[in-house]
């Protein structure tokens, strides 16, 4: 279901009790959703503080880490509001903030990568599941080895020397597990230990202006959690993060008015400004030639595309665009990309 326009006004109406530019984002994170969101926050940013009340099932993470630095960029402080679900690259641009607040409903998820599996490109797996699985069949065959070195020597009386009984494990063990490990392609496990990496990386570079992980936050956050839909709740995210808190009286106030959009990701994107555009922000200009030509709408300060409750529906290999010298321009959507924080 869309946002409903009573539910805007009365969340931009709570909203204006808040010191602080307000903005709700609601959808897959992915490009160029990306871009939508830039825009629309360069045309209504004119505070030194950012709320972004952010929810999402997950995402592309290359979209996460541009829109996170872009709100790290415009503003001194920027606070994740997670009011709902709020999973994976959701996850990856809470890391960038300096704070997080969370509603009693709120959850953060895991960063561990999404990939296509072999030969099922319309199927997701975790990343860390071929890395389990290694980890697993190592294991299971250093636990087979010593079992037979020990049965070997038992039933030998210790007549059997060590070196022979090793041996004869090593030949058992090698005969048992070769057929399982023929079929590991060395590439494959490296390319996907690459894109493992990405969340931890986009994870640093973010962290060096948010200054809010305690130690090994994203280590932890990409390699130890058992599933990709693991509940980090607020007394969890407390043992991660620096500065957690709940959400305040204004803060549920906005909750309240946006209803079920603030809790769960809807079928169509949307992206709002909830507070209202500073007056002397009316005739700024930009500095950047790319985001000139977006005229603010009657509605707060949102481009008209931000303002809307859905990204127009296009085909799936393409979406429309800006546009140049009154044609329009189609942007390619991201999916032929191979790895998700979803």
């Amino acid at each position: 279901m869309p946002v409903l326009q009573d539910n805007l006004v009365k969340a931009k109406d709570a909203a204006s009790k808040i010191d602080a530019d307000v903005y709700f984002y609601n959808g897959t994170i992915e490009h160029p959703r990306d871009l939508t969101t830039i825009e629309a926050v360069h045309s209504h940013a004119g505070r030194k503080k950012a709320i972004l009340f952010l929810v999402t099932n997950g995402g592309n993470p290359d979209a996460a880490y541009k829109i996170t630095r872009y709100f790290q960029e415009k503003y001194e402080h920027f606070t994740i509001v997670v009011s709902g679900k709020c999973k994976s690259a959701g996850t990856l641009i809470a890391v960038g903030a300096h704070e997080l607040a969370f509603s009693p409903y709120g959850e953060l998820g895991p960063l561990d990568i999404q990939l296509t599996k072999v030969d099922k490109f319309d199927q997701l797996q975790s990343g860390l599941t071929i890395q389990d699985s290694l980890n697993t069949l190592e294991g299971r065959a250093l636990e087979k080895f010593y079992e037979i070195v020990k049965d070997y020597m038992q039933a030998n009386n210790g007549l059997l020397s060590f070196s022979s009984a090793t041996k004869a494990a090593s030949d058992f063990v090698t005969q048992l597990y070769a057929p399982v490990f023929s079929r590991i392609d060395p590439e494959e496990i490296g390319a996907r230990a690459r894109a493992m990496r990405i969340a931890a990386d986009y994870g640093r570079r973010l962290s060096v202006k948010s200054q809010n992980l305690k130690q090994d936050t994203l280590k932890l956050l990409a390699e130890t959690y058992s599933s990709h839909s693991f509940v980090i709740d607020r007394q969890e995210a407390e043992t991660l993060f620096v500065r957690v808190r709940s959400t305040d009286k204004n803060e549920a106030a906005v909750i309240a008015a946006l209803g079920r959009p603030a809790r769960f990701e809807l079928p169509d994107f949307a992206f709002h400004a909830l507070s209202k555009r500073p007056p002397d922000l009316n005739k700024a200009e930009t500095d950047d030639p790319s985001l000139k030509g977006r005229s603010p709408s009657k509605d707060d300060g949102n481009t008209e595309r931000a303002n809307g409750t859905a990204v127009p529906k296009t085909k799936k290999s393409e979406r429309r665009g800006r546009t140049k010298n009154g044609r329009a321009v189609k942007e390619p959507t991201n999916g032929g990309a191979r790895s998700r924080v979803n």
